[in-house]
């Protein structure tokens, strides 16, 4: 039946002619010009209210913003690094690129971003930024410790990141970071972001030394790394302390004994060698003169 009418009205369009074929065609052609037409219209509607009303209405600015950290930043601090303010407009952020702009901040280890539409338009944030464990001092390359501006620390992982100001130094100050002192790089430059090797151990045991409870063992000022094998401690108390990079906890316990013994016998250690396992090098210094207080004595 349908290949009958089909028959049909190809026979009345040839009856018909050229003419009648041409019409077809353009009615069709404006059929599809009509279609197409409405639908870019459509977008290029929607495309103006986007840009004209709805990215500029007020009531889809950020409201809130949610920060989640650990003491570090603070919500204007993050949105420096993000690159948005209050004033935007939530549909006009992209979490992800927001996320990656965090992320490569070498002062943070972790970033998340997302935002939440309701009564009140709210940018959700999650970092997790490097905590101060260190100054590093490389005066070859221009940096010192205590620099707000130009220095450099390091985080209890060993990762390098340069010194934020507005950031860093709120959280420092009050505090006695050390100092590690770096050689210069072959690159010239030093690395942010990643673990340094070098940084390892003398990170290792400043972690170590800031949770033992012991009257004892003094505070540590700064690290030298003369070389690969071993590093330099310089205490509060003026005592330098040689270390490998190995067996830490057993070179502080070491280092703790040689303090009490030093303490009971009146004396003040100035140099301590605790690489050797046994016959522990110990240099005291001969000016020293320690006055040992009255004990009560009882009748």
């Amino acid at each position: 039946m349908l290949l009958l009418e089909r028959e049909a009205r190809k026979e009345a369009i040839e009856r018909k002619g050229k003419n009648y074929r041409f019409w077809l065609f353009r009615r069709k052609l404006y059929h599809i010009v009509v279609v197409y037409a409405l639908i870019i219209g459509l977008i290029g509607a929607i495309v103006f209210l986007w840009t004209n009303y709805i990215l500029k209405y007020d009531w889809l600015s950020i409201d809130t913003v949610t920060l989640n950290s650990n003491g570090i930043f603070n919500a204007e601090q993050a949105f420096a690094v993000m690159g948005v303010g209050p004033q935007d407009n939530i549909f006009s952020i992209d979490a992800s690129v927001l996320e990656q702009r965090l992320q490569k901040c070498p002062a943070i280890r972790r970033a998340d971003v997302k935002y939440q539409v309701s009564s009140n338009p709210t940018l959700i944030v999650d970092i997790d930024a490097r905590i101060p464990a260190a100054w590093i001092d490389c005066p070859e390359l221009g940096i010192h410790p205590g620099d707000a501006k130009y220095g450099v620390l390091a985080d209890k992982d060993g990762v390098m990141f340069p010194c934020m100001e507005t950031v860093h130094m709120p959280y420092i100050q009050g505090k006695h970071l050390p100092s590690v002192s770096l050689r210069p790089p072959s690159s010239g430059q030093l690395s942010y972001g990643v673990s340094t090797r070098d940084l390892e151990a003398p990170m290792q045991l400043i972690e170590l030394l800031s949770g033992a409870v012991s009257e004892f063992l003094p505070g540590i000022v700064s690290i030298s790394t003369p070389n690969d094998w071993s590093f330099c401690v310089r205490f509060s108390n003026d005592c330098q302390a040689t270390f490998s990079h190995y067996g830490l906890e057993r070179q502080v316990d070491k280092l703790e004994q040689a303090l009490e013994h030093a303490r009971q016998t009146h004396r003040k250690i100035n140099a301590i060698n605790l690489i050797p396992e046994h016959n522990v090098p110990v240099l005291f210094d001969g000016a020293y003169e320690d006055i040992p207080l009255a004990e009560p004595i009882e009748e």
